[in-house]
């Protein structure tokens, strides 16, 4: 049961019809936060569970960043994910991650620190330094054409790079 917070229940026939137009992502929410529907009622929260639904949606958005961030190592051998990149929809990416926009997660760690707030921040953080997380992309791509500027000017004996040159 992974609701995103903005849906709203289509007219449509697999829905029953006294619940169409119900904004069913906030509902999620607010029984997540504030408990709604289910204080005081372990009734309604063992039908919940049965339903296989996600109390911490954080944790499990987590786990499937990393799901997908390990996969991204294990195919590319780093964690220099490019911002456009989106999970493919094939192995041997889990399934649950498939069209993850990867890239604009990474780049949300590094701006914003998503994921890395709340008790399990130290954890988070140390699993991604562990990884190999560039934490400072603007400075690894200058350390990269700092490198390969050198190695032009050792090659060639100048600096002027022609600008259809590439490495």
């Amino acid at each position: 049961v992974r609701v995103p917070r903005r849906f709203a229940v289509p007219e449509e026939a697999a829905f029953p019809q006294e619940t169409w137009g119900m904004n069913l992502g906030s509902a999620v929410d607010h029984i997540r936060s504030k408990g709604q529907y289910v204080n005081n009622r372990p009734d309604r929260r063992k039908q919940l569970d049965e339903m296989g639904f996600v109390w911490d949606d954080l944790e499990r958005r987590w786990e499937e960043a990393k799901s997908a961030l390990s996969t991204y190592k294990e195919v590319h051998g780093n964690m220099q994910v490019p911002y456009a990149f989106v999970v493919p929809s094939s192995a041997p990416w889990a399934e649950e991650t498939w069209g993850m926009r990867l890239g604009e997660i990474v780049r949300h760690i590094r701006a914003h620190g998503i994921y890395l707030k709340g008790e399990d921040a130290a954890e988070r953080r140390a699993w991604l330094d562990e990884m190999g997380f560039v934490w400072d992309d603007l400075e690894r791509r200058w350390e990269e054409a700092r490198s390969a500027l050198t190695t032009y000017k050792e090659v060639h004996g100048d600096m002027r790079v022609p600008y259809a040159f590439v490495v």
